[in-house]
């Protein structure tokens, strides 16, 4: 009797062990420039890149992204000082480049607040893997959040809508002890 005991407790101990690990996410915010709110897992690591715009040019912006379980989880926010006027051809804009070369699975308008926006489901070119992003204006700023899950990874993943469903605009949404982002100067 108790060497069934111990063979179900060792039974379920491996069962745990073998399971994949559940990575945690974490609240974040931004204040700089546009202030916004996100989940996301893991640790963000910032990066700063040039965003072309056949609309507006070459403009700065910021990259924060994380992986986890072979999902790559991004926000671009692009820097459009001056150009509020042209919110809707910049989203339009964003929405086409992520749709090039793509099998588009679903695109419509999308709301955060008051923002309007993007919100699209791609399968990438070449079976790359399948991506899912949310595209808004706001405080002229481009805010672009991207999952994309690789060949490997689960297509069909509650993690993608997760992360790009988590966006807010205003500060009273971040939760305590949310880690703040810095755009890099």
């Amino acid at each position: 009797m108790r060497l069934n005991i111990w063979a179900s407790l060792l039974g379920t101990a491996l069962l745990f062990a073998a399971a994949p690990a559940e990575a945690a996410w974490h609240a974040y915010f931004v204040k700089d420039g546009v202030g916004f709110s996100f989940f996301a897992p893991g640790e963000m690591k910032a990066e700063k890149v040039t965003y072309t715009s056949a609309t507006a040019g070459q403009r700065n912006a910021v990259v924060f992204a994380s992986a986890e379980d072979n999902v790559e989880y991004k926000i671009t926010v692009v820097d459009f000082a001056g150009r509020s006027g042209d919110e809707s051809a910049l989203i339009k804009e964003a929405t086409a480049a992520s749709q090039d070369r793509t099998k588009v699975l679903m695109d419509q308008d999308a709301r955060v607040e008051s923002s309007y926006g993007r919100k699209l489901t791609v399968d990438l070119p070449n079976n790359a893997g399948r991506s899912m992003s949310a595209i808004f204006f706001k405080d002229n700023h481009l805010i672009q959040l991207q999952a994309i899950v690789r060949p490997g990874g689960d297509m069909l993943s509650s993690d993608m809508g997760r992360f790009v469903d988590s966006l807010a605009f205003y500060e009273t949404r971040s939760d305590e002890g949310a880690i703040e982002l810095k755009l890099p100067n």
